[in-house]
């Protein structure tokens, strides 16, 4: 059910758009407001091959904390991935889903106690919360292949920091991303 709200909830966003999943192996949702690589295409396909059963993030600022110190140590020994560190929110600027995780997590979210119930409006939160309570594995590129460049105010009333929110813009972004080996 979509809650009329002011503003538009990010949750209900989010669950529109995997409220009626392809019937293909991954599908990938992206904020509006997300700006992609050169050759997303074909590096996400390369992610999705090498990540048939496992969410992946695709967007990793210096927030969440944990998670960003390993994304670090992985781009200094050219690792492509990291595991979202579980008590990490997760960042959905950009995510891959395999189909059948989507819709594992949808159908998780229809019973689970969400964050903010009776209200929930944080699409980060209620994949984090899935993750921490099912003991999910989401992995993180690195670098990120979406940048948020915060040009544009939140929908929950953060206003843009045009790039100045560290929280907010990419650790590291890959300009083109088939010069990565993923």
């Amino acid at each position: 059910m979509i809650h009329e709200s002011d503003p538009p909830s990010p949750w209900d966003g989010y669950r529109l758009c995997l409220s009626n999943l392809p019937d293909s192996s991954h599908l990938v949702v992206l904020q509006d407001d997300a700006t992609v690589c050169t050759n997303f295409a074909e590096a996400i396909t390369e992610v999705a091959r090498f990540n048939p059963d496992t969410p992946v993030v695709l967007f990793l600022a210096h927030l969440p904390r944990r998670t960003a110190k390993d994304a670090v140590k992985a781009m200094k020994s050219k690792q492509r991935y990291v595991q979202l560190f579980i008590r990490d929110f997760c960042p959905v600027v950009g995510m891959l889903w395999p189909t059948h995780k989507a819709r594992e997590f949808m159908e998780w979210s229809l019973d689970a106690r969400l964050p903010g119930q009776p209200n929930p409006r944080s699409d980060d939160a209620v994949v984090g919360r899935w993750m921490l309570t099912t003991k999910q594995t989401i992995r993180v590129t690195v670098p990120s292949l979406v940048q948020h460049l915060d040009r544009e105010p939140s929908l929950i009333g953060k206003k843009a920091s045009w790039g100045k929110d560290r929280g907010r813009t990419a650790l590291f972004f890959a300009e083109d991303g088939m010069a990565y080996q993923w």
